[in-house]
């Protein structure tokens, strides 16, 4: 079991119209999750006028305020480090990674951000809301209510990332406020918005990993045809008009062979088809890998996340 190291930390209350640090409060918040490797700081964001967002910041074992660090920001943040406490008791074994890579030498120093999901919203706070445009306007009345429970909220979940928790990082850890320095990294639909934000907020991110990125875009159940048609080709659409240029932004993809990823083959394809026609070229700043006999699965993840991360933060020799 792991340590139980700095659980106590800093709870935020900020308006969301105007995220003025004038207005913050402080206080302590207990996290339930631990950690081995390095310390893990926790506080709570509003989010909207009536919820807050929880957020955990990892600090690397050999954290110096004095040095300037990289910031990589993780969804679904309850899954990350601690498997006594996720719903499946699976982790991502971030702190063990991350602190790895960091103390050897093989990454620039960096800390991780973890944003706690909303579990009844998640599907709708992870669905690419601006591609729904190039989608027919029945079919996405059809599915708002049954996917979104009535609304699409990525948006605003990007827009609060934005506004509201990269400047209270920014203000209270010695971490770098350039783009090239901010990172995304998701799995599934955390995939999908990690590479959303890459086309919404294109002045924000310096790149993103996105772990068997959910390519069908609808709930397993309803994989098939329709979701092609309906929506992994107009979202391809929107990918082709607003994706960055690839000499800008990291990206890295990868699925596995195994349970969902499985079904991934023909969507990745056809994501990596529209890349290419965005100038995107396997090389440094672009990598998709296949992991076979991997599942859809945190411990799948866990055992891979060095590369990503590293692909990400690599030290310059």
């Amino acid at each position: 079991m792991k340590h139980f190291l700095g659980v106590l930390a800093l709870f935020l209350l900020v308006p969301y119209s105007f995220y003025a640090q004038k207005n913050k409060r402080l206080s302590l918040v207990r996290n339930d999750q631990s950690v081995s490797h390095g310390t893990l700081e926790s506080f709570k964001l509003t989010f909207s006028d009536s919820t807050t967002r929880q957020v955990v910041v990892w600090l690397p074992s050999n954290y110096n305020p004095q040095t300037e660090y990289a910031t990589i920001y993780m969804h679904d943040g309850q899954m990350l480090f601690d498997s006594t406490t996720t719903w499946n008791k699976k982790e991502w074994r971030v702190d063990e990674t991350a602190d790895s890579l960091i103390t050897n030498g093989i990454t620039r120093p960096f800390i991780v951000v973890g944003i706690y999901n909303d579990p009844p919203n998640r599907y709708a706070e992870f669905f690419p809301e601006q591609a729904t445009k190039f989608m027919d306007s029945a079919y996405v009345s059809k599915i708002t209510s049954s996917l979104w429970n009535g609304e699409l909220r990525a948006d605003f979940y990007l827009d609060w990332i934005k506004k509201a928790l990269i400047p209270f990082i920014e203000e209270n850890y010695p971490v770098s406020r350039k783009r090239p320095d901010r990172f995304l990294i998701g799995s599934s639909m955390g995939g999908l918005i990690s590479l959303y934000a890459l086309m919404s907020t294109p002045k924000t991110f310096g790149g993103s990993a996105c772990l068997s990125l959910h390519t069908p875009m609808i709930n397993f159940q309803l994989i098939g045809e329709d979701a092609m048609k309906s929506m992994v080709l107009p979202f391809n659409e929107y990918v082709k008009r607003t994706m960055p240029p690839a000499r800008k932004v990291k990206l890295y993809i990868d699925r596995g062979t195994e349970t969902l990823d499985a079904n991934y083959e023909p969507y990745h394809q056809a994501l990596y088809a529209t890349l290419t026609q965005c100038g995107y070229k396997i090389g440094p700043a672009y990598q998709t890998l296949i992991w076979e006999k991997t599942a859809h699965d945190e411990v799948s993840w866990a055992n891979r996340l060095a590369i990503p991360m590293k692909f990400l933060l690599i030290k310059d020799e």
